[in-house]
């Protein structure tokens, strides 16, 4: 809520004048908005504009993209779990000018074709994702940054292709979710029955808001973590239009099943182990803990021995720090990417 100082005294008129300063409060305080967010979206569509949309074809459809300050030292970037390619949008600006950021949407996510039917989610779709891309381009290198899952998704990559990662950045995720070998044939078998239910909703017309109404049901869905003005940017790629002015998120309903399959610690810290690249992790104050401290103590002893370099940062925010406040993490990374030593 914008707050507005008072600059004069309107003359008092018993309930004539309570009710007429009250209309007064409610008429600034939606200016108020309206400013702001009209400035929000100037900045915004600024940074908007100087990313070019890209679509890279694959067996399944496509996937969708966008690049900033095309012909530089190329950068992947990857978002966060049901998240898009505009979880970039504030940093990539930021940026080094010698840089240049290549964001996609995962399939299932944002413009990209989602999965084929009938296909779980499963980690190794994200690797195969990434080495779709890198073939595309021709990359022998690449250097990544990625988002919550994103940043998962680089690790393991990193893990799997040692020889090709020169720098990742993980931005607020320590490391993948894990799942106890011992409670993999539970939730393999919840998973399944979950993933056969959610199919039976396929091709039925998705719910549709009014547009305010979407953008308040994605800022609550991801327990405040965004701000009203980044849940904005991401629900451009992340929504769609409908002929009656209504709205309706774009996801494919399936990717609120899940994995029916995960990684243990065990395979994941096999991946850690193979890093040969430097390694910037940034965590945020109040992003979320998935999982014990023992846990992320131990991956980051691994980080801190197999990794060429390993940084870790902790800046003030939430999951989204990067979105919400691009300005603390872009330098960070810029900083990274830069150092030649």
């Amino acid at each position: 809520m914008v707050m507005w100082h008072s600059v004069g005294t309107l003359p008092s008129s018993g309930h004539h004048s309570t009710h007429l300063m009250q209309r007064i409060s409610v008429i600034l305080e939606r200016s108020g908005h309206i400013l702001l967010r009209a400035l929000h979206s100037r900045s915004t569509l600024s940074s908007v504009a100087m990313a070019k949309e890209i679509t890279i074809p694959i067996i399944s459809g496509h996937i969708a993209g966008k690049v900033w300050n095309e012909g530089g030292s190329p950068i992947l970037g990857l978002h966060g779990w049901m998240d898009n390619a505009g979880t970039w949008d504030g940093v990539a600006p930021l940026l080094p000018k010698s840089v240049s950021l290549i964001a996609i949407d995962f399939p299932s996510h944002g413009l990209s074709s989602p999965r084929p039917r009938g296909t779980p989610f499963h980690f190794s779709n994200l690797l195969l994702t990434i080495e779709r891309v890198v073939q595309h381009f021709g990359w022998k290198e690449v250097n990544i940054i990625g988002h919550s899952l994103g940043g998962a998704a680089a690790m393991l990559y990193a893990g799997a292709f040692p020889e090709k990662v020169k720098k990742i950045v993980m931005v607020d995720l320590i490391k993948p979710l894990s799942v106890d070998a011992a409670d993999q044939p539970d939730k393999t078998a919840r998973g399944i029955l979950d993933f056969m239910e959610a199919e039976l909703k396929i091709g039925r017309e998705p719910p549709s808001y009014e547009y305010t109404t979407l953008l308040d049901k994605m800022v609550m869905s991801y327990r405040f973590s965004l701000t009203e003005e980044a849940a904005e940017v991401l629900l451009k790629r992340g929504s769609v239009k409908h002929a009656d002015g209504l709205y309706s998120f774009n996801y494919d309903p399936l990717l609120k099943v899940g994995s029916i399959f995960g990684t243990s610690f065990d395979q994941q810290k096999a991946f850690a182990n193979r890093l040969q690249c430097e390694l910037l992790l940034i965590k945020a104050s109040n992003g979320p803990l998935y999982e014990s401290r023992e846990l992320y103590d131990e991956i980051i002893s691994i980080y801190e021995k197999k990794a060429k370099k390993f940084i870790l940062k902790k800046v003030e925010g939430t999951h989204h720090v990067h979105l919400n406040n691009p300005e603390i993490v872009a330098p960070i990374i810029s900083e990274f990417i830069e150092d030649k030593s």
